[in-house]
Parts: structure tokens; sequence; C-alpha cells
């Protein structure tokens, strides 16, 4: 027989054994489970559940969040596969800006390609990597001065109409003058006196257990503990920047009127 053949024949026989075993062996079923989150894993598995749901965050392992339901059932969470359907939004002070900060906000270009009004909000980001992001919301990540209407044509003149500021926070003054550097593009604009500033990042990193989890998502029946998300987002009540209360300085010494005062010894009686 050629040795050809006889390789052909022992890789087949193989196989044949690995599959045998895997389907007699519970560790060997254990190790590759016929489900997945959202029945993804098995393409045998019934039509996906839809499932919308609340809960709180108790951690983060990989790309696997646990959340307990208001239900007070644990659930298992995969991130969606665009990173952009992934949020960590979180309000914040203005203290909290720092120069080199990456910011986005939106505006409206006028005819000439000035901002008509004061920016009413900025958006504290975090650095993406571009290929996660959905194509149709790539505008609002690539540093530069983007279209909102990704279906817009160039044109000769200026860029009119709401466009979506990117790039890294260069000067925020106190009278409201706002710099940007977007891109190679060099942004001056006025910022609203009641504009709000917002975390509003495709990271988990600045979560912490018991924040606010809002899930979109499939999951294959009867077990919706374990899902695949389409959408999360994780909010929190913490304000960043906000100065921590200073902690109260218990005194050593006991005031005055806080001092006991030590009880008369009773009087020595004798007898007769």
């Amino acid at each position: 027989m050629p040795l050809t053949r006889i390789v052909r024949f022992l890789l087949v026989t193989a196989l044949a054994v690995v599959a045998g075993a895997a389907a007699e062996s519970p560790l060997l079923a254990q190790a590759y489970p016929a489900g997945g989150f959202g029945g993804g894993a098995n393409p045998n598995a019934p039509a996906n559940e839809v499932t919308e749901f609340k809960g709180k965050l108790n951690g983060v392992r990989g790309n696997i969040l646990t959340v307990t339901r208001e239900d007070d059932v644990e659930c298992f969470v995969m991130f969606p596969d665009e990173l952009n359907a992934l949020e960590f939004v979180a309000p914040a002070l203005p203290a909290y800006l720092r120069r080199g900060m990456p910011v986005r906000f939106t505006t409206t270009l006028g005819p000439t390609g000035m901002p008509l009004t004061p920016v009413d909000k900025i958006e504290i980001i975090a650095p993406v990597n571009m290929s996660l992001i959905a194509n149709s919301q790539k505008m609002r990540f690539t540093p530069g001065v983007n279209s909102a209407d990704r279906h817009a044509k160039p044109n000769q003149g200026p860029m009119t109409g709401k466009v979506y500021v990117i790039g890294s926070l260069m000067m925020l003054g106190p009278n409201g003058e706002l710099a940007v550097q977007a891109g190679k593009v060099p942004v001056q604009t006025m910022v609203a006196p009641d504009a709000k500033v917002e975390i509003r990042a495709n990271s988990l990193a600045l979560a912490q257990p018991g924040d606010l989890v809002t899930v979109t998502g499939f999951y294959q029946p009867p077990d919706d503990t374990k899902v695949k998300a389409e959408r999360i987002v994780v909010t929190t009540d913490r304000v960043f920047g906000e100065t921590p209360p200073k902690p109260e300085r218990k005194s050593r010494k006991k005031s005055k009127e806080d001092a006991v005062e030590p009880e008369p010894a009773p009087e020595a009686t004798s007898s007769e």
C-alpha cells in the first residue's frame, strides 16, 4: 500500500475514534458544548429568542459580563460583535477634562463653514480599533470633522450642516472657548454656559460592580441566562470630576462637656 494511502487511512481512523469518544465521553462533551451564547455554536439550534433586560453589573472577564437581572437571576452576557454597541456612560464635570483627552461633539456649520450655535455637550471618548466599528458609525469615531450624513458627497466649498468633531482637547477657557485638534484640522468654537460633559466610552475600564446594565440580545431557549448581546449600555450615578468629601477627623481629646465626672465614693459607716 503506498505511503500516502497509509497516512490517509490512519488520519481517517484517528478522526473516527475521536468522534466516537466525544459522543460517549461526558468530559469531551463538556469541552465542546453543543449549545452556546445565543445558539451560535450549534447550527441545528432553534431560532434565537430576543431578550431585553436591566440589572446590576457583577464583573467582567474577557468578553463576558456577569449581570444580576432585576429578578435576581445571574446571567452571562457576551459582548456584541461591533464595539460601538458597547458603551459606558457617566456624567462628568468640566473639572474632569484634561488637555489631550479624546473628545467628541456635534455642531451645525453654516454656509461659511462656521458653527451656528455653541456646543451643548462634550463627550469624553476612548480610542478604539476602527476595524471593530460598524461602517455606519465610523464618522463618529474617525478623528476630524465628519459629516453626520454618511451619504453626503464631498464638495469644493466649505462643509455645512450637522458634523461630528472628533479629536484631542487643546483648551477649554473660562469664558467657554473650546479648542480641539480634530485630526489635521484645528477647530475653535464656543461652549454653551449650561453645556453637559459626559463620558461615553466603548470600554468598561471605568465600570464598577453595582453599575446599571441594560442588555439587548439573543438567547437559545430554554436557557435565557446565556445571552449574546446586540447592545450593552452600562451607566452609573457616579459623577467624574467631583471632589470627594474629606473624612471628618475625630479628636482624641474629649471636650469638657463630654468628660465624665467620677461618682463620689460612698460614705463609710461604723458598726456599733
